[in-house]
């Protein structure tokens, strides 16, 4: 929270920290044992004792609430009850900077200093005060020096929680609440930036799907990721084996051997948990691949949950994520589009002739999908000839699902297109923006085609 928060803020945070405090305080086994933990900047025990209650997504706030408490209590130790001082002496304030700053510039005094705060001792402290001629700075040199400590002691104590950083070699911060993601990959790529006009952008994911991520608790030991159809659950794992290899060192010594001894990594019979051991050169951020094809389409959200060898827990915020394994569909038999073509009220059946007297055509086509993302009406044949007829792209409207019934009608001129005379294949195609198998090239599709003959 910065300074300039609003109160209303200030009062959240206040609120969030006694709520806090007051459950852990309520186990008084639990509050010494955590309390034990912080003095000692245990970071493993500290977040044992906090996860049995509940309170991990507290650990901050208990971190600073505790250092609040122990700063006070280490200044009244080396430094006795501070002097009243009945308005602020900006001069005083002002001196108290020049020395921080002379402080700062000493390296070994700093240190010195430092070390005397963190032990405790009051001979060595009441020492470097009488060097520095700072009994005055008493208590506010102390607290500065606590308070530095405190934050550092925080972020050892209650490091950020685990999280998963891609999905399908896309950075989750470019993955939207409706699990639609924007390019480009990384590394780049696989998925290109988006260009809605060009029908990339807002993309689904299908195929098998790499999950990445990151755990900076203390001694982690396995992990697992789960997928659900709810924020709440009920979850369930990812266990696909992954492949892996390692440096082979007797290579060094026998060329003749492998370089690399390549394994398969997985979790144990009937666990849902890899051991952190196991992972290899495939990368430290290799979690495990989603078969996507093995769920309905729809709506999922991803959690990445890592345990240490005592069996803490520790759970990353959830990564929503659409899958989309379904081709666009039309209204024919098997799902294929529609493509019908009229001469007049004349609908036109296979390879029929048409020629200038009957005038213009009318291409209707007809086919969907919920994540569409381009179609095109190209015709080819006669010697070698291919020409566009027509297209449509999404262009960022994710409600736009190509040429739903009852279709669109495109009106053509194939004379006026200078068509030379011949036997032709009006071909229609419709995409989707899935990324597949963790590359966007044009993500599904499905096609029809007739054939006409031009006079």
């Amino acid at each position: 929270m910065s300074e300039g928060s609003a109160p209303d803020d200030r009062i959240a945070e206040l609120r969030a920290s006694g709520e806090a405090v007051g459950r852990l305080a309520a186990d008084p086994e639990a509050f010494r044992k955590a309390v034990d933990a912080f003095r000692a900047q245990d970071a493993e025990a500290f977040q044992a004792v906090l996860a049995q209650p509940g309170l991990l997504e507290g650990c901050r706030l208990i971190c600073r609430w505790l250092c609040s408490k122990h700063c006070i209590f280490i200044c009244l130790r080396l430094c006795g009850p501070p002097a009243e001082q009945s308005e602020l002496d900006v001069e005083e304030w002002r001196r108290f900077a020049e020395l921080t700053a002379r402080i700062a510039g000493d390296d070994g005094l700093l240190r010195r200093l430092v070390d005397a705060v963190d032990q405790e001792n009051v001979d060595a402290w009441r020492q470097l005060l009488d060097e520095l001629k700072a009994e005055v700075f008493c208590h506010q040199l102390c607290h500065w020096l606590c308070l530095v400590r405190c934050r550092l002691v925080c972020e050892l104590l209650c490091p950020p929680p685990p999280l998963i950083t891609e999905v399908g070699f896309i950075p989750t911060s470019q993955i939207d609440s409706a699990g639609q993601a924007a390019g480009p990959s990384f590394p780049p790529g696989l998925t290109p930036p988006d260009s809605k006009p060009g029908g990339v952008g807002d993309h689904p994911y299908g195929g098998t799907t790499n999950i990445r991520g990151v755990f900076d608790i203390a001694n982690p030991a396995q992990y697992k990721v789960e997928y659900a159809t709810a924020p709440t659950g009920p979850w369930t794992a990812i266990t696909t084996p992954v492949p892996d290899y390692r440096f082979n060192p007797a290579w060094l010594l026998n060329h003749n051997l492998p370089v690399f001894i390549y394994y398969t990594r997985a979790p144990a019979s009937g666990s849902d948990w890899y051991d952190i051991s196991a992972m290899g050169l495939a990368g430290p951020d290799y979690l495990t691949d989603w078969v996507t094809t093995a769920v309905p389409d729809g709506l999922y959200y991803l959690k990445l949950t890592v345990r240490t060898a005592a069996l803490v827990e520790f759970a990353s915020p959830l990564v929503a994520v659409c899958v989309d394994n379904t081709p666009p569909t039309g209204p024919l038999p098997g799902g294929k589009p529609k493509i019908t073509i009229r001469q007049g009220d004349h609908e036109l059946g296979c390879c029929e002739s048409v020629s200038r007297a009957g005038g213009p055509l009318t291409i209707t086509i007809e086919g969907e999908d919920i994540n569409f993302s381009s179609l095109s009406v190209d015709l080819y044949g006669g010697c070698g000839a291919s020409t566009h007829i027509f297209g449509k792209t999404y262009n960022g409207n994710t409600a736009d699902t190509g040429a739903p019934a009852p279709g669109i009608n495109i009106p053509w001129n194939p004379w006026a297109a200078r068509v030379e005379p011949c036997c032709y294949v009006i071909f229609f195609r419709i995409r989707d923006r899935a990324i597949i198998n963790n590359a966007w090239s044009g993500g599904h599709e499905n096609e029809n085609w007739m054939s006409i003959t031009i006079a």
